[in-house]
């Protein structure tokens, strides 16, 4: 999207300037979105990455987003993104094990308003996420993958990730700060019902008005 590639060349152009670290951009065009990933890990870190920033394509972000993300020094740093379609709820999760008759599983989403600084969660989503090489290196492959739940749902491919991560002892963090500036762009169809009843008349500029009388 638009917004997204403006966003991505002001971070390019932001850090360009910092002179701090070296980026290099890699993009894999597909349908699978949990095998582009692994296979985009795998490439980021043949070339001898230190880290790597996922960014989807209909997210915005400010132009010092990998700044303030490096800058917060843990392993898995995410954006509590909200979602891009009714009922808008935030991404960034945390599981709650409930025991009794039988064991249960409980996703609360988690609120960044009113919140400052990282908070540490199950999982985020990895519509901006920064992940150092020693997670990739020490959660076993495949990184990237999805889980069937019983009742026939689907568990991303970041959820999983994030669920990796905690098997394997590793911290998951949202920052709330950087997260008040993140947008993910929807996209829907308009039509006659969601113009608002009244006067729908053009007014147009006087000389426009004689351009167009002329024409008749």
């Amino acid at each position: 999207m638009a917004g997204f590639c403006f966003d991505l060349a002001k971070l390019v152009q932001y850090e360009a300037k910092r002179g701090k670290v070296e980026i290099e951009l890699l993009q894999m065009p597909g349908t699978l979105i949990f095998t582009q990933r692994e296979k985009l890990a795998h490439e980021a870190l043949e070339m001898g990455a230190d880290a790597v920033l996922w960014i989807d394509s209909d997210m915005r972000f400010p132009s010092n987003t990998l700044e303030v993300l490096l800058a917060r020094n843990v392993p898995v740093l995410g954006v509590n993104a909200t979602t891009r379609r009714e009922p808008v709820l935030p991404t960034a999760l945390n599981l709650e094990i409930k025991k009794g008759a039988e064991v249960s599983q409980v996703w609360h989403k988690v609120e960044s308003r009113g919140k400052t600084g990282i908070e540490q969660v199950t999982a985020v989503g990895f519509g901006v996420t920064l992940i150092r090489r020693e997670v990739f290196e020490k959660v076993p492959q495949p990184w990237h993958d999805v889980i069937w739940t019983d009742h026939g749902g689907v568990i991303g491919e970041d959820v999983t990730f994030c669920v990796k991560c905690l098997e394997s002892d590793i911290p998951v963090h949202v920052d709330h700060d950087l997260s008040m500036h993140i947008g993910h762009t929807g996209a829907r169809t308009f039509g006659w019902d969601d113009v608002k009843h009244g006067n729908h008349n053009i007014q147009r500029p006087k000389d426009q008005r004689r351009k167009l009388s002329r024409k008749k």
